[in-house]
């Protein structure tokens, strides 16, 4: 067992770290790539990939810290329900490389300027593939809140 001061602290950052998580994949989901699909596919193209790219340096070590968390916070107490939230967030991971990375890869590879028929197909498979993120997230997030609240 831990001490509780780090339990709590653990469990705290845990729960912030999934609703920031969640919060950042909502907005992506909702908002930001719905706006990008409006736009012609030269500035479509241009528009995603740095927003792609900041996005994952955002997301992907939020995902290990808040999976780090919950561990630590089930040492605190030995309810299993922390380590269901934190294999939430970790999940992230493989189905990040291995469900939407071929699709990033893709896009990645396509230059704006010469964008064609594969870039709006590949873009609503992405849209879709990342709300999937935003579900992990938030059904971490809902976990957090039940171990802590229940």
């Amino acid at each position: 067992m831990i001490p509780a001061g780090l339990a709590l602290f653990a469990a705290t950052m845990a729960l912030v770290g999934a609703a920031l998580f969640s919060g950042a994949a909502l907005y992506v989901s909702l908002v930001e790539h719905p706006a990008r699909l409006v736009l012609d596919d030269e500035p479509l193209l241009v528009e995603w990939k740095p927003s792609y790219e900041r996005g994952a340096r955002l997301q992907a070590p939020l995902a290990l810290l808040v999976t780090l968390f919950g561990v630590v916070a089930y040492f605190g107490s030995y309810d299993w329900r922390w380590l269901l939230g934190a294999g939430l967030m970790l999940a992230n991971w493989p189905y990040t490389l291995l469900v939407i990375m071929p699709t990033n890869k893709r896009l990645l590879a396509l230059e704006p300027s010469a964008a064609n028929q594969e870039l709006r197909p590949l873009m609503h498979v992405w849209g879709r593939l990342h709300a999937v993120r935003t579900g992990l997230g938030a059904a971490a997030t809902v976990v957090f809140l039940w171990v802590i609240l229940l």
